[in-house]
């Protein structure tokens, strides 16, 4: 089995004591899912030989053909079919919740997929960093309870062979390239932003955001340019949307740019109608009555969320931290400039901030309440419902963009 190579990594000081709690873990992660399996375990899976575990793996490891884009041919990948189990629970769980392969053959018989889940790994040039999938309870306690503010370490650890990555040389466009190459600068500032705990939480969130607008007009996105905006936007005024604070205009901005969603019905669409029928509890027009629905949330979320605002703030800090300028794929396969790129990362903060407040609010309608143990709950099930699609959650970003190109252009109309 391959050994996996080494590297030094930029992740949150919590994950320095973060270790799978296996058959203690409330929801495993084990289950509701198909897991991409690499060549060398897929092979030794096929003739692993041994008579009880042999014919529970023939039932999940299935083999696909792939085309691939280009001149690149075909490909063949290999995927454990959970989705196909009762419950869509892996078989191989033994009474108590752990692995018998694992307890059988070791960590290393696990295929990459299994033995680095729910640790994720992204690299911009020889920068790496880690992070971590908060549908897994145990990174969502360590990510979200503690309530000092969110630190940084770097440490050796495995690294995922299968990880994202972005060589910034291959980006056409020279202010882009500068931009992403300054990735952790930007990141930093968002964060201090955030953590900002003199500010109500909705004032660091239009600060991240008119950090992000004001950079957008520097020609040349360096570290003097990016240390720039952050000073100014202090005082400058935003020119754009900050965050929603109106019960209206929460469910404005949730009504025209997540629902309705792509008629594709993947997953994250599925959801989010089921989201809106959940926050249906009242008669009326549809705007009105989500509205009244989610501000009866509000009297309830409110209160916690005032005495417990370490909770919000650890979410966004993880979700700046983790997804903020991973537009990898875009940035080298098409010309791209740094303003679309940085009105893009605006536009999702505020989707990843309307989307954890509906969601909190349907928790609270639901229970009449709302605690940290529902706020972690909630927290869980959004990043497997809806944070494990980044690319949904771009086509989102997109939509809200063009969301405020229309209220801007209605604007000057107006004033004309």
């Amino acid at each position: 089995m391959r050994q996996y190579d080494r590297r030094i990594v930029t992740a949150p000081d919590w994950m320095t004591n973060f270790h799978c709690i296996a058959g203690s873990c409330p929801e495993t992660c084990c289950q509701q899912w198909n897991i991409d399996v690499d060549p060398a375990h897929a092979d030794f899976y096929t003739h692993l030989g041994d008579p009880e575990l042999q014919p529970v793996i023939d039932s999940l490891l299935r083999t696909f053909r792939i085309r691939r884009a280009g001149n690149q041919g075909s490909g063949t990948c290999y995927r454990l079919q959970l989705m196909n189990q009762p419950d869509g629970r892996c078989p191989l769980l033994d009474n108590s919740g752990k692995c018998r392969l694992q307890k059988k053959y070791g960590a290393e018989a696990l295929c990459d997929t299994c033995y680095f889940h729910p640790r994720t790994f992204f690299q911009i040039d020889e920068e790496i960093c880690l992070s971590a999938c908060l549908s897994c309870p145990e990174c969502a306690r360590l990510a979200l309870l503690h309530r000092e503010p969110a630190a940084f370490t770097r440490f050796e650890t495995e690294i995922d062979p299968n990880l994202e990555w972005l060589e910034t040389s291959l980006i056409d466009v020279p202010d882009a390239q500068m931009l992403m190459r300054n990735r952790n600068l930007i990141v930093e500032k968002l964060i201090s932003f955030l953590q900002d705990r003199q500010d109500p939480f909705t004032d660091r969130m239009d600060k991240a955001i008119r950090f992000l607008e004001i950079l957008s007009a520097f020609p040349h996105p360096d570290q003097d340019s990016i240390r720039k905006s952050a000073e100014n936007c202090k005082t400058a005024p935003g020119h754009g949307e900050g965050i929603p604070k109106d019960s209206r205009e929460i469910i404005q901005i949730y009504l025209e740019v997540f629902d309705p969603v792509n008629p594709a019905l993947e997953k994250p669409t599925q959801s989010v109608s089921a989201l809106t029928r959940a926050l249906t509890v009242q008669s009326g027009s549809f705007a009105e009555l989500l509205s009244k629905s989610y501000a009866q949330a509000e009297e309830i979320t409110a209160p916690f969320l005032s005495e417990n605002g370490h909770l919000i703030e650890n979410f966004m800090v993880n979700c700046v931290f983790s997804d903020s300028f991973k537009q990898f794929y875009r940035c080298q396969n098409e010309p791209v400039t740094a303003e679309e790129i940085l009105q893009h990362e605006s536009a999702l903060l505020r989707v990843w901030y309307v989307m954890l407040r509906v969601l909190l609010a349907r928790t609270a309608l639901a229970g009449r309440t709302m605690n940290t143990d529902l706020f972690l709950r909630t927290v869980i099930h959004a990043d497997r419902d809806f944070w494990h699609y980044p690319d949904w959650f771009s086509r989102i970003a997109e939509r809200e963009n063009n969301r405020q190109k229309t209220a801007v252009s209605g604007q000057k109309r107006s004033a004309c």
